[in-house]
C-alpha cells in the first residue's frame, strides 16, 4: 500500500488542483480580457478572411527558452485563440516588412503543455523566436520587453521594419494588463 503512493503524483495534483481553484474559468477571463475600447475592437467587424494562409503553411511559434512551442492560427475574431496562437489578421504575415502581431491565452493550457504563453515573461532581450513554416524558418531576436494597458492599440502599429509582435495578459492569473514581447528579423536568417 505505502509503495503505491507516488509523492510526486501527489504534489503534482496537489499544485493543479490549487492552481485550477484559485485562475478564473475562461469564459470569465474572455470577458475580461476583451472589455471596452480593447485591442480586438480596434478590428473592423466587416473584416473577411479569404484565406487561412498561415495554416495552409502551418506556421509554428517556438521559443525554446520558454518552453513555447505550438501553431498559429488565423481568423477575425479571438475565438481563434482557442485553435492556437493567435495571428492578428490587420498586421502582416512573419517574414514580411511591417509589424507582424500575434496574441496568445496565458493560462488557456498549463505547463507542461507548450502551445500557450505561460511562460512568457520567461523571455528575456536577445532570447529567439523561431517561426516555422512549411517552406522555411524565421528567426527573430528579442529587442524589447514592455507592459501596457488592455486597451493600449499603439502595439499594433505598423512599422517600417521587420517586427514580430507577441501579447498576452500579465499579470499571471488575471487580465490587468498586457505583456508585449517585441523582436526583431535576423537578417542573417532572413528568407529572401
Amino acid at each position: 500500500m505505502i509503495a503505491d503512493i507516488n509523492p510526486y503524483r501527489t504534489s503534482k495534483n496537489i499544485y493543479m488542483d490549487f492552481l485550477s481553484r484559485i485562475s478564473p474559468t475562461l469564459e470569465k477571463f474572455q470577458i475580461k480580457v476583451f472589455a471596452a475600447g480593447s485591442i480586438e475592437e480596434s478590428l473592423d467587424e466587416t473584416l473577411v478572411l479569404d484565406r487561412k494562409i498561415l495554416e495552409e503553411v502551418h506556421t509554428n511559434l517556438n521559443i525554446d527558452t520558454a518552453n513555447i512551442a505550438g501553431r498559429i492560427s488565423e481568423g477575425t475574431t479571438s475565438h481563434a485563440m482557442l485553435e492556437g496562437f493567435w495571428h492578428f489578421p490587420t498586421s502582416v504575415y512573419p517574414g514580411q516588412k511591417g509589424n507582424a502581431v500575434v496574441i496568445g491565452h496565458r493560462f488557456q493550457y498549463l505547463p507542461p503543455a507548450k502551445n500557450t504563453f505561460f511562460n512568457l515573461d520567461k523571455v528575456k532581450i536577445g532570447d529567439s523566436i523561431k517561426i516555422n513554416q512549411d517552406e522555411g524558418i524565421y528567426t527573430y531576436i528579442v529587442t524589447d520587453i514592455q507592459i501596457v494597458e488592455p486597451n493600449d492599440v499603439s502595439i499594433l502599429q505598423k512599422t517600417d521594419d521587420y517586427r514580430l509582435t507577441l501579447i498576452t495578459c500579465t499579470p499571471l492569473w488575471t487580465s490587468e494588463q498586457r505583456l508585449v514581447i517585441t523582436a526583431k528579423l535576423d537578417k542573417l536568417y532572413k528568407k529572401v
